[in-house]
């Protein structure tokens, strides 16, 4: 979907980690509560992202996703997923034909043949490498989640 694209787009360069600042709060406590008031009142569709915390080497998304989005690939960061609730399919691995630049390595596409299916719901944790083809190919009604995004150490 274009508007997965230009979400994730605007995100990336919004809060990218080369423009956090220097001196990051050692220490951001969000509650439970907070949380989950942040991710419920984000706008209801396809996909809304909300920032928790940012600091130089990493940054913390609060994800709703009501419907299927497009395969990624994060070739400089590491994604962690904590799922609170709803369930779906996760692809990870495999190919994704035609796919597109959509920023400073950020690639997307329409989906991923082949890679290895996981049914994820409440409680799951995912962790995907950088470079990994990854794709919620299905969502039940939605799905909310925390997304860490960690920078991935330099070759």
């Amino acid at each position: 979907m274009q508007l997965d694209a230009a979400l994730l787009a605007w995100l990336f360069l919004v809060g990218a980690p080369e423009q956090a600042p220097a001196a990051a709060t050692p220490v951001k406590y969000l509650s439970a509560g907070e949380v989950a008031k942040a991710i419920r009142e984000a706008p209801a569709g396809p996909l809304a992202a909300v920032p928790l915390a940012t600091a130089q080497e990493y940054r913390v998304f609060g994800i709703r996703r009501g419907a299927v989005g497009e395969a990624e690939i994060h070739e400089r960061e590491i994604d962690v997923w904590y799922v609170i609730s709803g369930r779906g399919s996760l692809i990870t691995g495999g190919t994704m034909p035609g796919a597109k630049t959509t920023g400073p390595g950020e690639l997307r596409s329409s989906g991923i043949q082949g890679g290895e299916t996981r049914e994820v719901g409440p409680g799951d944790v995912v962790t995907i490498a950088a470079g990994v083809p990854h794709w919620l190919s299905r969502v039940d009604g939605e799905v909310q989640y925390l997304v860490i995004k960690v920078a991935a150490a330099k070759p």
